[in-house]
């Protein structure tokens, strides 16, 4: 499998008292801009795992899609956790799932129209359909499968 070229790049932000980091990726004709799920003390420690994140991204220990999935997940339980009523009760598994939560969200005044398109974006790049070849398999007469 031949490498794929990867760039990434971290921005600290700052609110409050607390750091966020920020993660741009680039990947083929990708780019991503997806923040880690917590908040630091200091901006140094921000940075620090900020490019911890990166080079597992660059070296492909790590898909963005997983670095996707769990800034969506981390949004679900900031609101699960300040809106007790929320639907659904669990975090979201499939594209419609999230499409529909996200709707909800949006319709309630919990989560802004850019967030909102912000994370739209990241359902449709999480769980867009792999493009590689689909292995196929026969059936033999007896029930037993044949490649």
């Amino acid at each position: 499998m031949a490498s794929v070229a990867r760039i990434g790049k971290v921005l600290t932000h700052q609110s409050g008292e607390k750091w966020s980091v920020e993660l741009r990726l680039d990947e083929r004709d990708r780019c991503y801009s997806v923040f880690l799920n917590r908040t630091f003390i200091t901006e140094m420690l921000a940075n620090e795992a900020g490019t911890r994140a990166v080079a597992d991204w660059t070296a492909g220990r790590v898909l963005a899609r997983d670095l996707i999935l769990q800034e969506l997940a981390a949004v679900y339980r900031r609101l699960r956790a300040t809106h007790k009523t929320m639907q659904p009760v669990t975090v979201p598994a499939t594209r419609a799932a999230w499409e529909h939560a996200l709707g909800a969200w949006e319709q309630s005044g919990w989560i802004r129209p850019p967030e909102a398109m912000r994370y739209r974006d990241h359902v449709r790049a999480a769980f867009e359909a792999e493009t590689g070849p689909v292995r196929r398999h026969r059936l033999s007469p007896d029930g037993e499968s044949a490649a």
